[in-house]
């Protein structure tokens, strides 16, 4: 009898252990998003060499100009599906924006790792990470 008055309190609070931690998981703070600043961006993209990929899959890679110390702009060199490009880069707003003379595109960068940041754009994260070499 007292086995079975175990088992029944047993499962009587099973559901409520349950519930308790799924509030508590949902009910944790999410960290907030940390883009990187203006400097962070001009210290680490101009005169590196990225590896991408575009939303659809293809593989990229882009070479950035130095940047200068002073204009928050400079020039890329990119191949991307078997044919070379050339564009252009700035700095503007806290963002890093991209030119490719048929349209252009700025982004919140956040730095996953070392080596890795991944875009946003319109405060949505792109599917694939930059890869710095």
């Amino acid at each position: 009898m007292l086995r079975t008055m175990r088992r029944q309190l047993s499962a009587c609070l099973m559901p409520s252990a349950a519930l308790a931690a799924s509030l508590f998981l949902f009910a944790t703070p999410v960290a907030a998003q940390t883009f990187m600043s203006e400097d962070e961006l001009l210290a680490t993209i101009p005169g590196s060499t990225i590896d991408g990929k575009t939303d659809q899959g293809e593989k990229w890679v882009q070479a950035y100009s130095a940047f200068d110390g002073k204009k928050k702009k400079g020039v890329i060199a990119g191949k991307s599906g078997g044919a070379d490009f050339k564009s252009k880069w700035y700095v503007e707003n806290g963002q890093w924006c991209e030119n490719w003379g048929d349209g252009h595109a700025c982004f919140q960068v956040e730095r996953v790792s070392k080596k890795e940041l991944r875009m946003y754009r319109d405060g949505k994260a792109r599917p694939n990470l930059w890869v710095l070499r």
